[in-house]
């Protein structure tokens, strides 16, 4: 009989992602009840940029670890909505740097209030669940980065 994919742990992957999605979606919620305006999947580059100031698109998918096609899509998100802009580095004019508008410093100002609450938020499902989901990850992360899901996997003969 044919394993179900679906039901079984080859499936982990996609629960993850479908675990992130609904995670950004109900912070999506969250978000517009406490007044803020940025998409729930730009916080994380308006929290960059409002901690560490200025930053380069190269920086900022460094630091977050996301691919440049997804840090450019989310900075565009970001110009399109007058939260962020791109000026020349004045130290480097091949560079651009992105900053925050007013009304992106506004919204990690108001951000730097909501975190706190979203942090509880996490700690009461954690707890509901008996497991710190983001130790977790963040273990399985770090265990990956050592040694690679492929070479995880059962030797194949051919």
């Amino acid at each position: 009989m044919a394993i179900q994919f679906l039901t079984t742990e080859a499936a982990f992957a996609l629960r993850v992602k479908q675990l992130a999605d609904r995670l950004y979606d109900q912070m999506a919620d969250a978000l517009v009840d406490r007044g803020l305006r940025i998409a729930s999947k730009t916080m994380g580059i308006v929290q960059l940029l409002y901690s560490e100031g200025p930053q380069s698109q190269a920086d900022i998918a460094a630091s977050l670890r996301y691919s440049h096609q997804l840090t450019a899509q989310r900075l565009s998100w970001l110009y399109k909505h007058g939260f962020a802009v791109t000026e020349p580095d004045p130290h480097d004019k091949r560079r651009h740097l992105i900053t925050l508008t007013q009304a992106g410093i506004h919204e990690g100002e108001t951000l730097q209030k909501f975190l706190p609450d979203l942090i509880a938020a996490y700690e009461t499902l954690f707890d509901e669940i008996d497991l710190n989901l983001d130790a977790a990850i963040q273990k399985a992360d770090a265990a990956l980065a050592e040694t690679a899901l492929r070479t995880r996997m059962p030797s194949q003969t051919s």
